[in-house]
């Protein structure tokens, strides 16, 4: 039987959370006031160029920056915004800013949004 598309982000999201860090826990819990308040692609390079630090909230930065992505290519992969697929930051970045019309970067929006939905719930329950 196919899992809905819900059931795809929690196994998804269940398995990113396994071995998350403390910090990634702190970034996936602030993620969604971020994105609502200052935008998807700005969120994501704020993540991007904190992964420039050596700190570990440097590294968690760009593997949660990285896990979002993967999952927005995953979700849309058959989507003319990213085909051919995007393989890192800078390619998926140049996809939904010249690919993507405003339908589109809302749907990714919404899709980030409610990934991270079970990516925070999960984060926490990981920890224990």
């Amino acid at each position: 039987m196919a899992q809905t598309l819900d059931q795809q982000r929690a196994a998804f999201a269940w398995d990113k959370a396994k071995t998350c860090s403390e910090e990634y826990r702190k970034l996936a819990k602030g993620a969604p006031a971020l994105i609502m308040g200052n935008g998807l692609m700005p969120s994501l390079a704020f993540w991007q160029s904190a992964g420039n630090e050596t700190s570990q909230r440097g590294k968690a930065g760009k593997e949660f920056c990285g896990d979002l992505l993967a999952w927005l290519v995953k979700r849309f992969q058959t989507h003319k915004v990213f085909t051919p697929m995007p393989h890192d930051f800078k390619t998926a970045l140049d996809a939904l800013h010249a690919k993507a019309d405003s339908a589109f970067y809302m749907q990714a929006t919404d899709e980030a949004l409610e990934f991270l939905k079970w990516l925070r719930q999960f984060a926490d329950a990981a920890k224990e």
